[in-house]
C-alpha cells in the first residue's frame, strides 16, 4: 500500500519523530476528553468504586488506612492519595496526571510492534491505541485500570528485553514490576508460575539451565520484596497473615456461586451496596463459624463455601466458566463501576469511537481479529510465547472470579497488535489470490464476529438507562442539587418502572423536603420491587419514626433483620427504634447484637451506654 511505503520511508528518515507524534496525539486526545468530561456530575462527585477510592485516599492522607489488613489491593488508593497531596485534592489534576501516564500506552504498543512484528503493524496498532476509546475513558477515571495497563505493558517489555539479553539485574527489575502489578491487581501474580515455561523453553537455551533458574529465582525474590512490606503491614496492624488483600475468597464466591452471573459482583442474600456487602461478608462468616474471625479466615470461609458449591454441581461451574470466556470475547463493554457508553453523551471526542449497535464497536471487531492473529502467529510461537503466557494466565485469573470490561484492559495493547497483524495477513491472502486461506479466514472470522456481537448478558436498554440516570441522580444528591437529582430519578423510573433504586431515591428526595407521606409511598413501592433492600427498609423506618409511627417502623426493621441477620446497621437502627418506642429490653438485645457483629461500631457502643443509663433510671 502507498501509505505503508510512505510510512516506511518517513520512519527510516525520522525514526524519532513517529513515537513523538504518537505520544503527543495520545495526550491531546485524552486532554480533550478530560476537559469535555468535566460536565458530567460524577467528575467532582464520583460514585461507586471511584467514590470508594477518593474516600480511602483522603482517609490515608488524614489518619492512615486503619488497623485491619487491606480489603482490596492497596497500590491505587495510595497512588491516588499521593496525587491528592500533589494537587491539593483536585479531581481534575489527579485525573490529568493519569492522562499523562496513560498517554505512554500507545507508545509502548508501537515499541512492541517494532520488536514483535514490523514497522507497519507497529504504527497502525499504536494509532489505534491513540484513539482506542476504553483507553481514553479509563485514563481519566479514578480507578486502577489505566495504571494496571501501563504496569502490565512495562512488565512484558522488560521480559522481552531479558529474552534478548538475560541478566540478573534485568530479572530483578522484572520481579519489581511484577510485584508492583500484584499490589495493583493480585491476579497478575498467576503469571509468575507460568513464566517457568518461558524460562525452560526460551531462556535456558540462551544462558543455560543454571543461570536461567537463578534469574527466575531472583525475579521471584524481587517480586516478594515489593509485596513483603504490605504483608508485614497487614500482620502488624491486625496480627493476621494476609499477603496483599483479603477480598479474594468473597470475590471467588461472588463469581462462582450457583446464582452467579459471571460478571456482576453481587450475590443473592448479600446486601448489594459496597459497605453493606463488606459487612455482611464478615458477618455471615462469623455467624456460621460461631466466633470472631480474622480477615484471612473470612476469606477462607468464602473460598470453602464456593468450593463446596462447585463440588456439589461441577457441571454448573464448567458451564459458568465457559460463559465467562464468552463474555471476555464479547464486544459489549460490561459495566462494573458505571456504564462506559454514558460517556458518549458528555464527550464528543469519544462518540464516533465507541457505540453499541449491530456491532459492539470497537471490541466486537477487535476480539475476532485478535483471535485470528493469535492463531496465525502460532508458527512463530517462540517469538510470541511471553504474550501467550501472559494472556492465558490473565484470562484464567479472570475466569476464576468474574469478567467485566475494565478487567480485560491490560490485554488490549497485545490484542490490538495481533488484530492489526491479522488484517495484514488477510490483505496478503487477497493480494496473492490465496482463495483457500482467504475463505477459511473469512468463515472463522464471521463465526467469531457473531459470537462477539450478540447480547450475551441479556441486558435491557431500559434497565441500563435507569441505572445511568440513578447514578447521575446520586451524584447530584451528593451536591445537594435536589431538583437535578429528582429529575434524574424520575427519568430512571420512567425508563424502567420496575427499578427499585429509582423509587427509593425519589423517596429520599421527598424525605429531605419533609414530605414524609410521599416519601413513605416511594419507599413502599421500592420495597415491593426489592424486598431485600437494607437501605430502603432503613429509609422507610426513619420516615415512620419521624411521624412517631413506632409500630410500623419496628415492623419494617424486624423484617429487614430476618432478611439480613448479620447486618450490624439494621440491628443498631432497630435498637434505636425500640428505644424511641420505650422497649428498653429489646433495644438492649439489638444493640448488643450490633456490637457483636461489629465491635468497631462506636455509635452502637454509645447507644448501648445510653441504654444502660436509661435502664438505671428505670430501675434505681
Amino acid at each position: 500500500m502507498i501509505a505503508d511505503r510512505f510510512l516506511s520511508i518517513f520512519a527510516l528518515r525520522h525514526h524519532w519523530l513517529v513515537p513523538l507524534l504518537l505520544l503527543a496525539a495520545a495526550f491531546l486526545v485524552r486532554l480533550v476528553y478530560l476537559n469535555q468530561m468535566q460536565s458530567i456530575p460524577t467528575f467532582d462527585f464520583p460514585v461507586m468504586d471511584e467514590k470508594y477510592h477518593v474516600e480511602l485516599a483522603e482517609q490515608i492522607n488524614d489518619t492512615g488506612y486503619g488497623d485491619e489488613p487491606f480489603y482490596r489491593a492497596p497500590l491505587y488508593p495510595y497512588l491516588l492519595a499521593m496525587f491528592f497531596r500533589i494537587t491539593d485534592s483536585s479531581s481534575y489534576w489527579s485525573r490529568f496526571i493519569q492522562v499523562v501516564f496513560g498517554s505512554l500506552i500507545p507508545l509502548l504498543i508501537y515499541l512492541f510492534g517494532l520488536k514483535l512484528f514490523d514497522r507497519r503493524v507497529a504504527f497502525w496498532a499504536a494509532t489505534i491505541g491513540v484513539l482506542y476509546p476504553t483507553f481514553i475513558y479509563y485514563d481519566a477515571t479514578l480507578l486502577i485500570t489505566s495504571t494496571m495497563v501501563l504496569l502490565t505493558s512495562l512488565l512484558l517489555w522488560q521480559l522481552y528485553r531479558l529474552q534478548n539479553s538475560p541478566t540478573l539485574s534485568g530479572f530483578i527489575v522484572a520481579g519489581l514490576l511484577l510485584g508492583l502489578a500484584g499490589l495493583a491487581r493480585p491476579n497478575i501474580l498467576l503469571l509468575g508460575p507460568a513464566l517457568f515455561l518461558w524460562i525452560w523453553l526460551i531462556i535456558k537455551s540462551t544462558v543455560g539451565w543454571r543461570r536461567a533458574l537463578m534469574g527466575y529465582v531472583a525475579m521471584g525474590l524481587a517480586c516478594l520484596v515489593v509485596i513483603l512490606p504490605v504483608t508485614v503491614r497487614n500482620y502488624v496492624a491486625s496480627d493476621d497473615f494476609v499477603l496483599i488483600a483479603w477480598q479474594g475468597g468473597f470475590n471467588f464466591y461472588l463469581g462462582n456461586n450457583r446464582q452467579a452471573s459471571g460478571w456482576s459482583a453481587t450475590a443473592t442474600g448479600i446486601d448489594a451496596t459496597w459497605e453493606g456487602g463488606y459487612k455482611e461478608a464478615i458477618g455471615f462468616a462469623e455467624q456460621n463459624e460461631g466466633r470472631t474471625l480474622k480477615r484471612s479466615e473470612v476469606s477462607d470461609f468464602w473460598y470453602d463455601v464456593a468450593w463446596n458449591e462447585i463440588a456439589a454441581d461441577p457441571a454448573h461451574f464448567i458451564g459458568l466458566t465457559f460463559r465467562k470466556l464468552r463474555m471476555f470475547i464479547n464486544g459489549y463493554e460490561i459495566p462494573n463501576n458505571q456504564n462506559i457508553y454514558l460517556a458518549r453523551e458528555y464527550a464528543g471526542v469519544i462518540r464516533p469511537l465507541l457505540f453499541a449497535g449491530l456491532v459492539y464497536f470497537p471490541f466486537g471487531l477487535l476480539a475476532p481479529l485478535a483471535i485470528m492473529g493469535l492463531v496465525l502467529s502460532l508458527g512463530q510461537w517462540r517469538r510470541f510465547l511471553l504474550i501467550y503466557l501472559a494472556m492465558a494466565s490473565y484470562i484464567i485469573s479472570l475466569l476464576l472470579f468474574f469478567v467485566c470490561a475494565r478487567y480485560r484492559q491490560p490485554l488490549l495493547p497485545f490484542m490490538i497488535l495481533f488484530g492489526v497483524y491479522a488484517v495484514y495477513r488477510l490483505a496478503s491472502y487477497i493480494k496473492q489470490r490465496d482463495g483457500k486461506n482467504l475463505a477459511l479466514f473469512l468463515v472463522i472470522f464471521a463465526l467469531l464476529a457473531v459470537e462477539a456481537n450478540h447480547n450475551i448478558l441479556g441486558l435491557s436498554s431500559a434497565r441500563v438507562k435507569a441505572e445511568d440516570h440513578s447514578m447521575l441522580g446520586n451524584s447530584y444528591l451528593e451536591q445537594n442539587k435536589l431538583a437535578f437529582a429528582e429529575n434524574n430519578f424520575r427519568e430512571a423510573v420512567r425508563a424502567d418502572s420496575t427499578y427499585a433504586d429509582g423509587f427509593n431515591n425519589l423517596g429520599m428526595i421527598q424525605a429531605r423536603r419533609g414530605k414524609l407521606s410521599q416519601a413513605a409511598g416511594y419507599f413502599l413501592k421500592a420495597l415491593q420491587l426489592d424486598p431485600a433492600s437494607v437501605e430502603t427498609a432503613v429509609n422507610l423506618a426513619t420516615v415512620y419514626l419521624e411521624g412517631n409511627d413506632f409500630e410500623n417502623a419496628i415492623r419494617v426493621l424486624e423484617r429487614a433483620r430476618v432478611l439480613h441477620p448479620v447486618n450490624d446497621y439494621v440491628h443498631l437502627k432497630l435498637a434505636m427504634t425500640y428505644y424511641e418506642a420505650g422497649q428498653l429490653d429489646e433495644a438492649m438485645t439489638s444493640c448488643q447484637q450490633a456490637i457483636r457483629l461489629n465491635p468497631d461500631n462506636t455509635t452502637a457502643r454509645d447507644v448501648y451506654n445510653q441504654l444502660l443509663q436509661a435502664k438505671a433510671v428505670d430501675n434505681p
